[in-house]
Order: structure tokens, then C-alpha cells, then sequence
């Protein structure tokens, strides 16, 4: 999902840098190659440009190409033809200017730093922004839409947290039970995640009935599986999951190994049919 408000953030980073190159290189050639401070201000301000520009290509390659890339996507970008040529070449030339400052331990030619700089700040100031826009507008066409009126960014945020509480508890389940019975710590940690599995089902199951104006109830899951959206097995776990939420939270109650265990050893495969049965449901 295209995230504008990310998108908005980063550009108006980018536009702030690159204003700042622009003051510099607005004094002129001849002022920039005499004074020795402003290659150097003009460059720093010219490479927070590109993290900023980075961010932005490796969030609209996640979406073009479901690129899983998190740096370094400025020239792929490019090679995606996305943007006008003269675009898409000025990319390409501020990806090696990058490189060629890291290789030379950011010692560049002020001759020829000039006019790159000069036509980095031009073409993008002119273009990205308007351009940025069209292909944002463009892709947002294509998203499908929800049947029901949910924050996808927030559901898509609790999802991460079901996967990563799923990683996390998959380590212990390649322990033996004794193992894992003799060891505080894998107890401990277990409860703690699965403490955290229960909160984000929570929210993306209370998200959910309220956008879809079921009626409130305090079995949550059973309520979506009544109403045909999770399958029976998904919805009891969840279920039986918060009903021992806070037993779970709380470190004066004792929970049997033997049941956490079971759990991280059989129940964890749940975790991802729960996340489909959602998504098949709001789309």
C-alpha cells in the first residue's frame, strides 16, 4: 500500500536539502570554486538528499516490482522507467556521484561538482515532486479496495507484530519440552510475546467487528468466526489466547510449561491462516 503520508515526509526532506545546496550553488561558479567551505556544505547537504530520495524509491519498488529492499534502491529505481528520461538519468548520475564520494573519501573536483549539483537541484526541484505525484496517483488507482472502512497501515502494522511474535516464539520451539521447562528465561520470554501475539490479534479482531458493525462481544474471534470470517480453528486459539491474556501478563500467576510449549510447538502455524482469513475478508 502506497503510504503518502511516508512519501510526504520524505520529500519534503528532500526539497529541504536541496534547497540548501541550492543557496550555495546559487552564489555562482566562480564563489564556489574560491571558497573552499562550500563544496564541502554542498555535498553534505547534497547526500542527505539522496537518503531521502533512497527512502522514497525502495517504498515506491515495494509496491512497483514488491521489491523487499530497505537502501540502495535509487538506481533500481531508475532502471524501472517510472519517471521521464531526464529523470531517470539525473538518478542515475546523483547514484555515481554518491558512490564516486565514497570510493574517493568524499573528495570530488569543485569544477565538477558545480554543474552535477547544479543540475541535480534544477531536474528534481522542476520534476520529481510533479512526477512523483502522477505515479502515486497512478498507483493508488490500483489498489484494491476495502470492503469495509479499515486503516489498512495500522492492520498491516499489528500483522508485522503477529510475524515477528511468531519468529520469536518459533526459537524456543526448537527446544525439547524438558529444556524448555528447565530454563526461566524461555518461559519467560514466551509469555511475554505471546502476551504481545494477543494484544495485536486484539486490535485487528476489535478493528475489524467495529468497521464491519458487528455486534459488540467479548469473545471477539468467535464473534468474526460466527460471522464467516475466521475458521473455527483460528478463532478458538485466538480466543482461548485472550481469555489467558492477563494470566499470562501477569508474573505472580503460574501458567504450566506444558501449555506454552504446546502452544509455540502447534498452535503457531495458526498465526498466518488468521492474517489471510482477515485479508480475505476486507478485500
Amino acid at each position: 500500500m502506497v503510504d503518502i503520508e511516508f512519501l510526504n515526509e520524505k520529500a519534503t526532506k528532500l526539497k529541504k536539502s536541496l534547497s540548501k545546496v541550492k543557496q550555495i550553488i546559487d552564489l555562482g561558479y566562480q564563489q564556489f570554486l574560491k571558497t573552499p567551505m562550500y563544496p564541502d556544505r554542498a555535498q553534505y547537504y547534497a547526500l542527505f538528499a539522496y537518503d531521502e530520495l533512497d527512502k522514497i524509491a525502495c517504498h515506491l519498488l515495494k509496491e512497483i516490482a514488491n521489491s523487499k529492499k530497505k537502501e540502495d534502491c535509487v538506481l533500481d529505481l531508475a532502471n524501472e522507467g517510472v519517471f521521464s528520461e531526464k529523470l531517470n538519468r539525473t538518478f542515475i548520475d546523483f547514484y555515481n556521484f554518491r558512490k564516486t564520494l565514497f570510493e574517493n573519501a568524499f573528495k570530488y573536483p569543485p569544477e565538477k561538482m558545480y554543474p552535477l549539483l547544479k543540475n541535480f537541484v534544477d531536474t528534481l526541484d522542476s520534476l520529481f515532486i510533479k512526477e512523483l505525484a502522477l505515479l502515486v496517483k497512478e498507483l493508488k488507482s490500483k489498489e484494491k479496495k476495502a470492503k469495509y472502512p479499515v486503516n489498512v497501515k495500522k492492520l498491516n502494522e499489528k500483522a508485522t507484530v503477529l510475524k515477528s511474535m511468531e519468529r520469536k516464539l518459533k526459537t524456543f520451539a526448537k527446544y525439547s519440552l524438558e529444556e524448555f521447562k528447565n530454563s526461566p528465561y524461555f518461559i519467560d520470554r514466551t509469555r511475554y510475546y505471546l502476551v504481545s501475539l494477543s494484544d495485536a490479534a486484539n486490535w485487528i479482531c476489535r478493528h475489524l467487528s467495529r468497521s464491519m458493525k458487528l455486534k459488540p462481544s467479548k469473545e471477539c474471534f468467535k464473534n468474526l468466526m460466527e460471522n464467516g470470517v475466521l475458521y473455527p480453528d483460528v478463532a478458538i486459539f485466538f480466543q482461548e489466547l485472550s481469555n489467558l491474556r492477563d494470566t499470562l501478563a501477569d508474573p505472580k500467576k503460574d501458567v504450566l510449561p506444558e501449555l506454552l510449549y504446546k502452544i509455540i510447538t502447534e498452535k503457531l502455524s495458526l498465526i498466518d491462516k488468521f492474517i489471510k482469513d482477515i485479508a480475505k475478508a476486507i478485500y
